[in-house]
């Protein structure tokens, strides 16, 4: 069974060959603007900062919050926590979830519960300034279940500026301690989610 973190390896961000983590210009419209306390009500076309109409619908893993406890104290502690939108936490904490199909609202049924494992930080190329948590199956049962378009993620946390300096030299050396990571998860169903913004922070089941 591959490991995750293998099947991302050439999209992984290049923590050697720069010094700093700059947002780019994606997250910087899509994501940047959402990043506040800002009441939200239910979908509808009246979109704000960072969101869209009409919405987008997906086939979904929801996940429950791992809480990697470890990783999180180390992130706190350090000097990327000022960076880091920790209200985020809380209000995707119910919202959590890997994209098998984009696009799609075609729902799927599980056979059965099926096991998986959320793996520890990681950045990407693209989107930078978000840090996921890349998903696999537990074991062989899993695979069939899901049969994913590509490797899976978890958006976890969001950054709010770019991280240079010590900050950068930390991020990099918190990501490759606290990746190997393994959280068992079980999943009993999936969900096709209806969103209006990238973090669902403005989205419904369907």
């Amino acid at each position: 069974m591959p490991d995750v973190l293998s099947l991302l390896a050439d999209q992984a961000y290049a923590w050697d060959d720069h010094d700093s983590l700059p947002l780019d210009d994606r997250y910087r419209e899509r994501h940047l603007p959402l990043l506040t306390d800002r009441p939200r009500g239910p979908l509808g076309p009246d979109p704000g900062p960072g969101e869209f109409w009409p919405p987008a619908r997906s086939l979904v893993i929801p996940l429950p919050d791992p809480r990697p406890e470890p990783f999180l104290s180390a992130l706190a502690d350090s000097s990327v926590a000022p960076l880091v939108w920790w209200r985020g936490l809380d209000l995707r904490a119910d919202r959590l979830h890997a994209t098998l199909v984009h696009g799609s609202d075609q729902p799927r049924d599980l056979d059965a519960p099926i096991d998986l494992l959320i793996r520890g930080p990681w950045v990407g190329q693209y989107n930078t300034g978000r840090i996921y948590l890349p998903v696999e199956p537990a074991d062989d049962r899993a695979m069939p279940a899901l049969a994913a378009e590509r490797p899976l993620l978890a958006g976890y946390l969001q950054l709010t500026a770019d991280v240079t300096g010590d900050a950068y030299l930390e991020l990099r050396e918190l990501v490759a301690t606290f990746q190997p990571l393994r959280i068992p998860v079980r999943v009993p169903r999936l969900q096709v989610l209806e969103t209006m913004d990238d973090l669902a922070l403005r989205s419904r089941v369907i």
